[in-house]
């Protein structure tokens, strides 16, 4: 599922983009769900509910308020990567759009193609991001930012995510770990890998996450752990 947020104080405007937009993904195969706003003050209440997911923003620049830029510098602060797409009637923000890395720069009224070739783009850097596991019996996907940790109980795999679901798969989790990047996850258990962006402590015996869960980690994996979370924080 790719979960997108549009925000525009105009509701006509706020309406067309929102059609055209599934029509582009309905055309791609792409399965979506999409959240509109008039405010981003709506937006931001939105996005700070727990369990909230927003794979991309299309972000109106000016509008009553906080402008779309002004948002978006407010998301890059607090450490909030999602893309942004801005759509606006002049290029006058153009350098501050540059400013907050977005993925794409529209103005109105916006031509189907030119969205088009931004979401997609966007979608294809999504993507990337992804894993597909498969098993005789099923395959899921799930994105590497979304993920806490992993267990395997009973030869059954969890992966437990962000915002409290678990998906399940029959696999060992030796040929798991190959397709995870090591910089970002590690084994701390004999039956346990967790992502080093969702540790907030760790002591001898365990690891708190960012969602106030406890996992174990074992002796011989401590110091590996601790290592690799220093060097996470390094990168970022």
């Amino acid at each position: 599922m790719y979960y997108i947020g549009i925000c525009d104080d105009e509701p006509i405007f706020l309406k067309n983009i929102t059609e055209m937009t599934e029509e582009i993904l309905d055309e791609a195969g792409i399965s979506y769900d999409i959240r509109t706003f008039d405010s981003m003050a709506a937006l931001a209440d939105y996005m700070n509910a727990p369990g909230v997911t927003m794979n991309l923003l299309l972000l109106d620049i000016l509008m009553k308020g906080q402008s779309g830029i002004e948002f978006a510098m407010q998301l890059r602060r607090s450490g909030n990567t999602v893309p942004v797409i801005f759509i606006t009637v002049t290029m006058d923000f153009a350098l501050d759009g540059y400013r907050v890395e977005s993925v794409g720069y529209l103005l109105k009224p916006v031509l189907k193609n030119d969205l088009k070739e931004a979401l997609l783009r966007a979608y294809r850097s999504h993507i990337k991001q992804t894993v597909i596991l498969n098993s005789s019996a099923r395959s899921v996907s799930f994105r590497l930012d979304e993920v806490l940790y992993l267990d395997i109980h009973d030869k059954k795999l969890d992966i437990h995510m962000v915002d409290g679901s678990v998906q399940t798969i029959s696999i060992p989790l030796n040929s798991l770990i190959s397709k995870l990047p090591k910089e970002q996850f590690i084994q701390c258990y004999r039956s346990y890998i967790v992502s080093l962006p969702a540790i907030i402590s760790i002591w001898k015996y365990g690891i708190e996450l960012k969602n106030h869960e406890t996992i174990p980690v074992s002796r011989t994996y401590y110091s590996a752990v601790q290592n690799a979370l220093m060097n996470w924080v390094s990168l970022t």
